[in-house]
């Protein structure tokens, strides 16, 4: 049977990578099961997602109960409970558990490393008696697959569309780039193979993003934005013709976007975010040089000559996004699986 109710706990822990993967999870798991979500940060989630009430301790958002963490000591555990990125659940509300809940996920962080295939749900029984398994996001059928959405949106250069992102007018340009990075990614480089090509080209800079310097302004139109809603970020990551990116939430969404893009990993410390990058791209079906490409960018190796060549190849980089998003849609997806498992592996009727 498949599971009625589910409770999924998200802390915020660095910028806004932890929500913006749990809203996704929660808005595809709330037409399926009655949910609520616990979350210990409600002034960056209303960031992301605008209805919201910051300071509302319960609320409904869409079709999900939405509750501040520090009132998860008031509710009775779910039959399922589904911890994300291994945040430790309020001490309270995990004692209860023994008695409510037969199924606890820890819904890992998102890896292309081989080894994940081998972890991928396994049991760990806890101190409180309830058998937790970890669930490992992925990129092959042996992993439990990648958030995906529903319907990816239609998005045209309307004057409307470019007030919903506070622009003022619109970028007069044959192209337009949307940056997303680090701080460490090498900016400069960009926006000098972005003037010297022979389209013109616009920079969308998110809000978080280095500011430009004079010299980078007069290369070309870079258009700072304002903090955008989950929404509105993902209309932009459609809408642009190139996208760099970073973390996990917007390297994902990005997938889905098929269009050209360079994903930025968080920093590590011994370079291990490089080996999970090399895992990665190992995994698709770009071509080397756009493989080298995107290694490049992350080790601050990439020449001026390099990418201004993969830009004038964009037609050739795109087909590649396009066909590679296109084979990851015959895999089944998180939310699909993530209820498949609650169902298949219940210790008993979950109701």
């Amino acid at each position: 049977m498949k599971p009625q109710k589910i409770d999924l706990f998200c802390q915020v822990v660095d910028n806004y990578g932890d929500i913006g993967v749990c809203w996704r999870l929660a808005q595809q798991l709330q037409h399926h099961v009655e949910l609520r979500l616990f979350v210990d940060d409600l002034t960056a989630f209303q960031r992301i997602e605008p209805q919201v009430n910051s300071s509302a301790t319960t609320q409904r958002v869409q079709n999900t109960q939405v509750i501040t963490w520090s009132a998860a000591h008031q509710c009775l555990p779910a039959p399922v409970v589904i911890e994300a990125f291994g945040c430790h659940l309020p001490e309270q509300y995990s004692r209860q558990m023994v008695n409510q809940t037969e199924l606890w996920i820890n819904l890992e962080y998102l890896s292309a490393e081989s080894w994940i295939e081998s972890v991928h749900a396994l049991p760990s029984p806890q101190a409180n008696g309830v058998v937790k398994y970890f669930f490992f996001p992925g990129f092959t059928t042996k992993t439990g697959g990648l958030l995906r959405p529903t319907e990816l949106l239609s998005v045209t250069r309307e004057v409307t569309f470019w007030q919903r992102l506070g622009l003022t007018q619109a970028p007069h340009t044959d192209k337009v780039a949307f940056v997303f990075p680090y701080t460490n990614a090498p900016l400069d480089l960009l926006y000098q193979a972005l003037a010297a090509q022979t389209e013109s080209w616009s920079v969308l800079l998110a809000a978080t993003a280095p500011a430009p310097s004079l010299l980078q302004q007069q290369m070309l139109p870079i258009y700072r934005l304002p903090f955008m809603a989950q929404a509105q970020f993902d209309a932009l990551l459609d809408y642009a013709d190139l996208n760099l990116v970073r973390g996990e939430d917007s390297f994902v969404r990005a997938i889905w976007a098929q269009k050209p893009f360079i994903w930025q990993p968080y920093l590590q410390d011994e370079q291990a975010h490089l080996l999970k990058l090399q895992a990665w791209l190992n995994t698709t079906v770009f071509d080397a040089a756009t493989q080298q490409l995107i290694y490049q960018w992350n080790t601050n190796e990439l020449g001026l000559a390099t990418l201004a060549e993969a830009l004038q190849q964009l037609p050739h980089w795109r087909q590649q996004c396009a066909h590679y998003a296109q084979s990851l849609q015959q895999q089944t997806d998180l939310a699909t699986q993530l209820l498949a498992f609650c169902s298949q592996t219940g210790q008993k009727t979950v109701k």
